[in-house]
């Protein structure tokens, strides 16, 4: 592995780690800062009860990490293009590279646009 995959790997860990500490630390938080499990009418345990909340939650949490790995891939991708120094293989590479990435991001978005309709339309979320 060569150092600057080694390097965006790390990045990559570090962000998705603390992003998953900040996403559940929030709940945490909020719950501790009430004894009776309310905070101005508000269920401090996350979305409460509903387990369809909790879904679209950790959906859009799963495509959300989706496109932060192909927005990776995609700088990535464009660094070996900048650096193929006129290699046709490299060049070949980077840009199915680049190619997917885009297609990655497409596709997260259309599927936060489908998760979100069908849990807030559908099922009356």
């Amino acid at each position: 592995m060569n150092k600057l995959a080694k390097v965006v790997t790390k990045v990559g860990a570090t962000v998705s780690t603390l992003g998953s500490a900040l996403y559940f630390a929030a709940a945490t938080v909020m719950a501790a800062s009430s004894a009776s499990g309310f905070v101005d009418g508000i269920v401090t345990s996350g979305n409460g009860n509903d387990l369809i909340g909790f879904i679209k939650n950790a959906l859009n949490l799963a495509i959300a990490l989706a496109a932060l790995i192909a927005v990776g891939v995609l700088v990535y991708s464009g660094v070996q293009y900048i650096v193929a120094s006129g290699d046709d293989g490299k060049i070949e590479k980077a840009t199915k590279g680049i190619t997917y990435a885009i297609v990655g991001l497409v596709l997260c978005f259309v599927s936060v646009l489908v998760v979100n309709f069908v849990l807030s339309q559908l099922l009356k979320v």
